[in-house]
């Protein structure tokens, strides 16, 4: 899809670095959601692989695109099924940090069969968070573009103002307040961000006016997404809006809107323009909620091509 790029001291240049969480996930699906005190029984169970970045990086490589994770995990079960996740979406994983005597993160999910919406429950272990002197500068940005999300908080803020530097785009996924938020739009290219949490962030009343305060503070585009409302991008020369992409059956959201943030990292990388990256991104995170969890339903590439025409 590109030609790669060489000399003696780099490596190829690959599509996508991803910098954030990753863990594995507990999922089930059930008829109905129960009230506290109740019982249900469990339709469905999965594990695998999951985390923002993590299934974003994961999407790429299903995609058939060259991407790195960097992040952190302990010498524990989860540790290991996490990297063995990632390797076999063709995930690179020479910077996937194993901490020793640590706990990786991990999540249990139920996820309600009638809707397809999810309520995760989360424990960040303890293998900690980089600092900047774990990370290989030259080798996260030996990349066409660099995602982010905010869990390494701080030094997701370095690698996006690095990547800056760089002239490396920044696609960057936030999904609640943190302390970070505000320095990390700024250091982004392409910040996407739920329309609720955008609302709150900037405190604008409406979708176009919380991506455009949201322009104000560095971005190039700003895009704003909503589930089954779709997404809107919001530029200097206006307002494109993607509807939602209908698949049938939707069994789980889970996961939906870090694979959105891993296909348009990977269409910034294959120079898409903005329309067709956000077609892509919509596209292939529609097809992603055919299957329980964050990764089982990513699709390939050549399924997302059938369905886009």
């Amino acid at each position: 899809m590109h030609p790669e790029v060489t000399d003696h001291t780099r490596s190829p240049i690959r599509d996508v670095s991803a910098l954030g969480g990753s863990c594995w996930d507990y999922l089930a699906l059930v008829s109905a959601y129960p009230a506290l005190d109740e019982k249900v029984a469990i339709t469905q169970f999965s594990t695998q692989g999951g985390g923002r970045a993590g299934t974003a990086a994961a999407a790429v490589g299903r995609l058939g695109g060259s991407v790195a994770i960097f992040a952190r995990v302990g010498d524990d079960s989860f540790g290991a099924e996490i990297r063995r996740g990632f390797e076999a979406d063709g995930v690179d994983t020479r910077w996937l940090m194993e901490v020793p005597g640590a706990r990786s993160h991990f999540a249990f999910c139920v996820v309600d069969q009638p809707t397809g919406k999810r309520t995760i429950f989360y424990d960040h272990g303890t293998k900690g968070r980089f600092s900047e002197e774990d990370l290989d500068r030259e080798a996260l940005l030996n990349c066409r573009c660099l995602l982010t999300d905010s869990h390494h908080e701080e030094v997701s803020v370095a690698a996006a103002r690095w990547a800056q530097e760089a002239g490396v785009p920044v696609v960057l996924d936030l999904e609640r307040p943190k302390p970070c938020n505000e320095t990390l739009l700024e250091a982004s290219t392409y910040p996407i961000v739920p329309a609720d949490y955008a609302m709150a962030l900037t405190g604008a009343a409406t979708v176009e006016a919380a991506g455009r305060e949201m322009l104000r503070r560095g971005p190039q585009v700003a895009i704003l997404t909503s589930g089954s409302r779709g997404a809107w991008a919001i530029t200097a020369e206006g307002v494109i809006h993607q509807p939602a992409v209908r698949v049938d059956p939707i069994v789980d959201t889970t996961g939906a809107g870090d694979v959105f943030h891993g296909a348009f990292a990977y269409g910034v990388a294959l120079g898409y323009d903005l329309p067709t990256n956000l077609r892509f991104a919509a596209t292939v995170a529609a097809l992603k909620c055919r299957k329980l969890g964050g990764r089982a339903g990513i699709p390939t590439m050549d399924e997302v091509q059938a369905l886009m025409g």
